[in-house]
């Protein structure tokens, strides 16, 4: 084996290993936390159970990935735009870093939950360039969205059986677990081929699925996006008659929502009573009576917070962007913008395939739901260093990598010297040879 075959197969060890250690970090909490009522009301909340092992996962898993992200960038240092990106992240990471040093210390810097690390996000996508980083994801995915839509389904039915369908919840382990969830499964159904029709079949299963979890959850956000993500997969789909399609696919969405309905009268029906509910307003009109709209453009921190919910310094807020302008600016919302905004280039179809074509179609379909769900049209979804994220953001980058290969091909082609007839003499690309003349 050649040495550089063996580094990438140790990077795919190594983000191997990092996906097993997130995992455990998310699903034993989740698996042995207990269900506490709130004081004053009928709803629940859900009380994580936190041991030394997951806390260890978690730890290992985001120095692990520090490690990987830092051999991935030293290996794409070549390229000019991810040079840039990373010059631009690296500057406000030490800037916010020097900061963040004289209020806590290391570990509290890199791990607390409005770590340092978020400005540093953008750049999972310098992953998604190695294929041996890829190949493992894509091998991973599948058995991701499984194993997280069989655990929602039954963490949110032994809650049921137990409490009741009535009974409402604050927080859940399910709602966690949706949004790993829903990220592996745009990475699944819009960034992976159809090469086989079981594989296809799979796929809308697992959609329609994931659908009846996001009405177990009772998420308004999350129905949509499911509703959405199937009627684009049916729709986009290979085909030569695409309004038929787009017809078939609109038929079919609206048909399954019905069904759930219909078999699911009484989940379905706590979940229709909470319609006219504004759930969302209120946090903006709080948040910006205290914070200045301004600030937003350079941060406040990582302790920077607002009254919210009777907490006095409450960090977070449900939009994304918000919430990582109003710690560290908006310089990471512009680096993930400048990088999703690489896959909207034309695409020059003579230099691409087929496969090709239809992957970066699927990137772009993917950065719009996942641009949205960081807006606010999810539950639960976080801009930070998990699995959701991780994932997403190494597909976008796959896509991005496959246009800058295809831009170096063409400047190739047209760097590349040509033979040039010039009064009697042919150049081809070394020397004058003198052509004859027969005539």
């Amino acid at each position: 084996m050649k040495p550089n075959e063996m580094k990438v197969d140790l990077k795919g060890i190594l983000f191997t290993g990092i996906i097993v250690l997130m995992l455990i970090s998310l699903v034993i909490p989740g698996i042995t936390g207990s269900w506490v009522r709130e004081a004053n009301s009928t709803a629940f909340t859900y009380a994580p159970h936190y041991s030394k092992l997951t806390s260890l996962c978690s730890s290992m898993s985001i120095y692990l990935l520090y490690i990987l992200l830092i051999v991935c960038i030293w290996s794409n240092q070549k390229k000019g735009k991810t040079l840039l990106i990373v010059y631009i992240s690296s500057l406000v990471f030490i800037v916010w870093g020097l900061f963040a040093f004289y209020e806590a210390n290391l570990q509290e810097v890199l791990l607390d939950d409005v770590s340092i690390n978020i400005i540093l996000i953008p750049l999972f996508y310098i992953l998604g360039y190695e294929k041996a980083i890829f190949d493992s994801a894509k091998r991973l995915i599948p058995f991701m969205v499984v194993l997280m839509v069989g655990l929602i389904f039954w963490s949110s039915l032994s809650f049921v059986f137990q409490y009741g369908l009535s009974t409402e919840t604050r927080t859940s382990p399910s709602k966690e677990m949706f949004a790993v969830a829903i990220s592996a499964y745009w990475c699944y159904s819009l960034g992976m081929s159809e090469s086989k029709k079981y594989h296809r079949s799979f796929k809308y299963i697992l959609g329609i699925c994931l659908l009846i979890c996001a009405f177990l959850i009772r998420s308004r956000s999350w129905i949509i996006q499911c509703i959405l993500l199937l009627y684009a997969m049916l729709a986009f789909s290979a085909g030569k008659n695409a309004l038929l399609r787009k017809i078939v696919a609109a038929f079919t969405v609206v048909l399954v929502f019905l069904l759930i309905i219909l078999l699911l009268p009484n989940l379905t029906g706590a979940l229709f009573d909470r319609i006219g509910q504004d759930t969302r307003s209120g946090q903006y009109e709080t948040f910006f009576s205290q914070v200045d709209a301004t600030s937003l453009i350079w941060g406040q921190g990582r302790n920077a917070g607002y009254s919210f919910l009777g907490i006095t310094n409450y960090r977070y807020f449900d939009n994304q962007f918000i919430y990582i302008m109003f710690h560290y600016g908006i310089v990471p919302v512009l680096c993930l913008l400048g990088i999703i905004g690489g896959l909207f280039r034309k695409i020059n179809k003579d230099r691409f395939t087929l496969e090709e074509q239809a992957y970066i179609v699927g990137c772009r379909l993917m950065s719009i739901f996942f641009l949205t769900a960081l807006g606010g049209l999810s539950v639960y979804f976080k801009f930070g260093w998990n699995l959701g994220t991780l994932f997403v953001l190494i597909f976008i980058g796959r896509g991005v990598a496959m246009m800058s290969e295809a831009r170096e091909r063409k400047r190739d082609t047209e760097l590349r010297p040509r033979n040039t007839v010039i009064k009697g003499a042919m150049y081809d690309g070394s020397r004058l040879k003198m052509v004859e003349n027969n005539s």
